[in-house]
């Protein structure tokens, strides 16, 4: 299977974990900050073509259905591909353990995508709900990084280190 393969495998298990985290992480940010999103939304349909009949309600109401099952599918497919990618860079990552190793590359992906990317979102909804975003993003990565170490060390036998299941 490889490095990549036990890495996919560990980033399937890890990445249905983080969707859940990252969809429930959504629903809230969509409820808290209902006002600057539906206002986003707005100024987003005035501009786009009338003949197709969305409204900002119809908008909002359909991304708060699919916030979490999207926010679980889509770690899947995310975890499964950057699992994938751990699994061929593990040996260069900064950590001792697969563990440390695992929420390094997590903390790398947030900075990448959460901070980084995330700053897109920052003229359209605003400080606040980016900075909440940032916020709730730190939680999934760190739980998808360490559960991410975690399967690929238990499962790769070059790296498996001995799990002490009495630590308190």
């Amino acid at each position: 299977m490889g490095n990549g393969g036990i890495g996919a495998k560990a980033g399937l298990i890890a990445g249905v974990i983080y969707g859940i985290i990252s969809g429930i992480g959504s629903y809230a940010l969509l409820i808290v900050y209902k006002t600057q999103v539906m206002k986003s939304l707005s100024t987003l349909i005035t501009s786009a073509d009338k003949s197709i009949g969305l409204t900002a309600a119809s908008l909002y109401s359909t991304e708060l259905k699919t916030a979490i099952i999207g926010g679980i599918f889509g770690g899947l497919i995310i975890g499964l591909i950057l699992g994938f990618i751990f699994g061929h860079i593990y040996k260069k990552l900064p950590g001792k353990s697969n563990i440390l190793k695992g929420l390094s590359f997590g903390i790398i992906l947030w900075l990448i995508f959460n901070v980084g990317i995330g700053l897109l979102n920052l003229k359209t909804f605003g400080i606040t709900y980016y900075i909440s975003s940032v916020g709730i993003g730190i939680i999934g990565v760190i739980v998808y990084g360490y559960l991410l170490g975690y399967f690929f060390g238990k499962w790769n036998k070059d790296t498996a280190e001995p799990v002490d299941e009495n630590i308190q």
